[in-house]
């Protein structure tokens, strides 16, 4: 039995009732993921820490507490804090950092018996998708390997090393990576899940979501970890529905809203205007309701969140420069000290985000590009606000472009970020967006991005387990 392909209801089920079942998944793991350190998946990846937590699991089922992620194998990105495995964000500046704590979905997974199988490698504090920025290495693509995955994360749950990951979004990343790697990606809305732990970069868009290859495995992780959190201010105090009790239809009839100009997306790839076209086509013939309609912002979502989470960055990230914890380079006197850190400890991507952080935060460049930015903002979310309540869902591809090869013209970091065209409005607002994996002609992964009205994740859990169930979704990924 693949116990690591199950999902998860039938894995923990079968552990629950067989707590045996452990030491196989313990050894499966150690096996995949050794093997997964071939793409670069993984940071922090201990065979001993994978028994240890089998133990701590089966303790857990001998004591009679209720454990409904039972044995269920979950990796997270190393920008979410675990007080027993670095968490370094990709970086140097952080390559030893052990936190004195973990951030409350840590907490809130090992309650419920999941299996923490590592920490997985990203982009230097999650900034972009290209994994080319990390201290670690690339991760490579389990679908071409000359091409990026995106993030550790969703190569481990593209080629089932595990069965669910969670990683932050700011921009998009969460969703971008999905789309490449072929697997389902939920960003909630800002605050559903505890933000406490979680080493961010830009705060008032960052948002932990879930990546995994089925939408039930997406609703229960989502029902397992969100909800209100008092020591997190950004935490929302409603607790949440149950999600896998939603994922039915109810017979109404799906309606989304597209774009009319979503095709002139900066590097939009043919294959993938395509492959998006046909989509619509077979969602039609399904039976669901399509209109174009006119969104004059959505095209400056990207532009403005380039600005904002740069200025954001700016400051979120002044604190490491060798003083308190993190990387120190030696130097002859203070100043020089920050100096050397900050140039060593940090990739020349970041450094030239906080060098553009740093002067749209400051003078006449605050108000011509900062505020305005803002300003932005506020019109995108009321114009985003306006369709969603009229048509319930936003659709649109995910990234204009399937997975970069590494270091091809696509890899490169511009700013702003194309591959964030469509997903950075989402970010903005605040609101919840999912993305579905679809296939172009050429059978690389691309991604389909429903957004909903903040507080409607079980909106877009339906629209997947409807479209997983019409296609009779076969995960034809790497596993």
């Amino acid at each position: 039995m693949d116990l690591n392909k199950l999902p998860v209801d039938v894995l923990s089920a079968e552990v629950r009732q067989n707590p045996e079942l452990l030491d196989e998944m313990s050894t499966t793991l150690s096996r995949l993921c050794s093997r997964g350190q071939k793409l670069q998946m993984f940071i922090s990846f201990d065979p001993q820490k994978i028994a240890g937590e089998t133990e701590r699991v089966k303790k857990m089922l001998a004591d009679g507490e209720e454990l409904p992620l039972a044995g269920v194998p979950v990796a997270l990105a190393d920008n979410i804090c675990t007080d027993d495995l670095k968490t370094t964000c990709g970086s140097r500046m952080l390559a030893d950092y052990e936190p004195p704590f973990s951030a409350a979905l840590t907490v809130r997974l090992r309650g419920q018996g999941a299996l923490l199988t590592g920490k997985a490698n990203m982009e230097e504090f999650g900034i972009g998708c290209s994994g080319s920025s990390s201290y670690f290495g690339i991760v490579k693509s389990p679908w071409q390997e000359e091409r990026i995955a995106g993030s550790g994360v969703a190569a481990a749950v593209s080629t089932c090393t595990t069965t669910v990951g969670l990683a932050s979004d700011t921009v998009g990343e969460l969703r971008q990576a999905a789309s490449y790697c072929g697997v389902l990606a939920l960003r909630p809305s800002y605050g559903r899940i505890s933000r406490r732990g979680i080493i961010d970069y830009a705060s008032s868009m960052e948002q932990v979501g879930i990546m995994a290859r089925s939408t039930g495995d997406l609703a229960a992780i989502l029902q397992s970890v969100a909800g209100p959190d008092q020591r997190d201010p950004t935490s929302l105090n409603e607790p949440p529905p149950a999600y896998t009790s939603l994922l039915e239809d109810g017979g109404v009839s799906p309606k989304a809203a597209v774009p009319e100009d979503w095709d002139r997306a900066p590097e939009l790839e043919e294959d993938v205007k395509k492959c998006f076209q046909e989509q619509l086509d077979r969602m039609r013939a399904a039976g669901m309701e399509i209109v174009f309609v006119p969104l004059k912002h959505f095209a400056e979502a990207y532009r403005a969140a380039a600005v904002i989470s740069a200025a954001e960055a700016f400051s979120n990230l002044a604190d490491y420069d060798g003083v308190r914890f993190g990387f120190r380079e030696i130097a002859g006197s203070l100043q020089e000290m920050y100096t050397a850190t900050r140039s060593a400890g940090f990739s020349s991507k970041v450094k030239k985000f906080l060098t553009f952080g740093a002067l749209v935060s400051a003078g006449d460049y605050y108000e011509r590009y900062f505020l305005k930015s803002q300003r932005m903002r506020t019109s995108i979310i009321k114009e985003l606000g306006e369709c969603l309540e009229r048509w319930g869902l936003l659709l649109t591809p995910t990234t204009p472009f399937t997975a970069p090869e590494a270091g091809g013209p696509l890899d490169s970091w511009h700013l702003p970020d194309r591959a964030s065209y469509y997903t950075a409005a989402a970010s903005l607002c605040g609101l919840p967006a999912l993305t579905f994996p679809v296939y172009t002609a050429s059978r690389m992964p691309a991604g389909l991005q429903f957004t909903a009205k903040a507080g409607e994740e079980a909106a877009l859990l339906r629209i997947s387990a409807l479209l997983q169930k019409e296609r009779a979704l076969q995960f034809p990924g790497p596993c």
